[in-house]
């Protein structure tokens, strides 16, 4: 006899002589710091994934150097902190907004435990001033 059980989308089906067990779990391929992964359902039985974004952690480390020449009056201005990288001032501009980023989203991404999916295109959409606002725009849980 054949039984099927769902756990969330996990499908469970064993064999009518009980000696086979298959598992099916449905997957995403996704893009994440240019690579392909897998992403499974979170349905509590996956471990908890961890993927390091390494174009989103270098990203989130330009912004706060910037922010730092910044505090310490290395540069007056954007503008000017683009001519001494030697890249457009309009990237500066853009990943400079990662400074603002909640403690907690910058531990995230620093861990590797932000939501599957999010990246920096993600971030390039806009980000809230609010930390409430940020963390519900890209999928964290409330603090």
């Amino acid at each position: 006899m054949t039984t099927m059980t769902q756990a969330g989308q996990t499908q469970y089906n064993m064999s009518q002589d009980g000696k086979t067990l298959s598992i099916f779990i449905p997957v995403e391929f996704k893009r994440r710091g240019g690579r392909k992964m897998i992403v499974t359902p979170d349905d509590g039985l996956s471990p908890l994934r961890c993927y390091r974004d390494e174009a989103l952690i270098q990203a989130v480390a330009r912004a706060w150097k910037w922010r730092k020449m910044l505090d310490r009056k290395e540069a007056t201005n954007l503008t000017e902190i683009a001519d001494k990288e030697k890249t457009a001032a309009s990237y500066v501009c853009r990943i400079f907004e990662l400074s603002l980023l909640a403690p907690d989203i910058v531990q995230a991404i620093l861990d590797g435990t932000q939501p599957p999916g999010l990246s920096l295109r993600e971030f390039a959409k806009g980000i809230p001033l609010a930390w409430e606002e940020q963390r519900e725009k890209f999928g964290f849980r409330a603090v």
